[in-house]
């Protein structure tokens, strides 16, 4: 009897000691599955940022078309009025000199009918046959660039809804993230803290830039400063662009925004090169199109550096297998390894 209860209490000990160690192990699992997810959604919500900005960028070249199709059509009108003003000195003339059937012409509803009837053709002076073709023409042409403008016009309104809806993504993807941090004790978001400043260090240990302290980092924004990596720039040109930003880590990312208190991926880069001379779009995937192609093993500090397929996110190279870049919400321009997913680099 007494065998039977001993087997009994360890029966039931067994399963609580399993679940007070599973319970015990839970917040850890809990952390990492969170940072799994926040991590996964600020990868969309940047993806959907660059998206956004090409968006933005295309609707900046259709209004350029608007405007060009807007002058267009109006002087297309002024052309067509001031043939219908030579149409009708014409046709008084006619009348003037007796020609009834001239002024017929002028004045009826298919021109080109009453040509072909009265053989008018032959008879009509050159100026006459001229004025009229002229009329033609110019009335073609403004039906033409009247259905030009409503194109254009049509995809600037479509673009400006596509606009709005990635706006709304972004903001769907970073309250999600916020949402799941929210969720987190203070002790486990210092762990979750702890855990990606770690991980960042011994990132930039591996890509051969030393770690920096283990607290903030060393340099601004929790990582390394531009001294410690020690940048040998190539060209004045370039020494300009890095100088610029080296002195921007440690601002905010902030998605669609170019400076001068924060940024996104390519409005960092788009305004460092700025300091180059050279004028970028804001947006990585169409950066990636500017320049000249280079490879990983002959990049140099200066060179952009894009990732992901489509390209959603760029950074500037600045030697020892290290760029600078804004990384994404709730992360400030830093120094950090290249990411494995290197898909395209570019000199400038």
């Amino acid at each position: 009897m007494r065998l039977v209860r001993l087997a009994v209490a360890v029966s039931l000990v067994v399963p609580l000691m399993g679940l007070a160690s599973a319970a015990q192990a839970s917040p850890a699992a809990d952390i990492r599955a969170v940072q799994k997810k926040v991590d996964t959604l600020q990868h969309q919500a940047e993806v959907a940022s660059e998206e956004y900005n090409d968006t933005r960028e295309e609707l900046k070249g259709l209004e350029v078309r608007v405007k060009a199709a807007q002058t267009r059509l109006e002087q297309q009108r002024a052309r067509v009025q001031e043939s219908r003003r030579m149409v009708g000195r014409l046709a008084a003339e006619s009348y003037r000199n007796g020609d009834l059937g001239t002024l017929e012409l002028y004045l009826g509803d298919n021109p080109d009918a009453l040509l072909a009837q009265s053989g008018v053709v032959e008879t009509l002076a050159d100026r006459q046959v001229s004025a009229i073709a002229r009329l033609k023409e110019s009335q073609r042409k403004l039906a033409a660039d009247t259905a030009d403008l409503g194109r254009q016009e049509a995809k600037v309104k479509a673009g400006q809804t596509k606009l709005a809806a990635k706006k709304k993504e972004v903001e769907r993807k970073l309250s999600e993230a916020k949402a799941l941090l929210s969720r987190l004790t203070a002790a486990q978001r210092a762990a979750l803290e702890r855990a990606s400043r770690d991980a960042a260090r011994q990132a930039l240990e591996n890509a051969g830039g030393g770690g920096g302290d283990s607290g903030d980092g060393g340099g601004a924004g929790g990582g390394l400063d531009c001294g410690s990596v020690g940048i040998d720039a190539p060209t004045a040109r370039v020494k300009k662009v890095l100088d610029f930003a080296c002195a921007q880590l440690g601002k905010p990312y902030v998605w669609a925004a170019d400076g001068p208190g924060s940024y996104d991926c390519s409005g960092f880069t788009m305004r460092a090169w700025q300091q180059g001379g050279v004028s970028l779009p804001h947006s990585s995937r169409l950066q990636a199109g500017y320049g000249t192609r280079v490879s990983r093993a002959n990049l140099r500090p200066g060179d952009l550096v894009f990732f992901y397929s489509p390209i959603s996110h760029v950074g500037i190279y600045v030697g020892n297998g290290l760029m600078i870049h804004a990384p994404h919400s709730g992360d400030v321009v830093k120094i950090a390894p290249l990411h494995s997913n290197l898909t395209a680099a570019t000199r400038l």
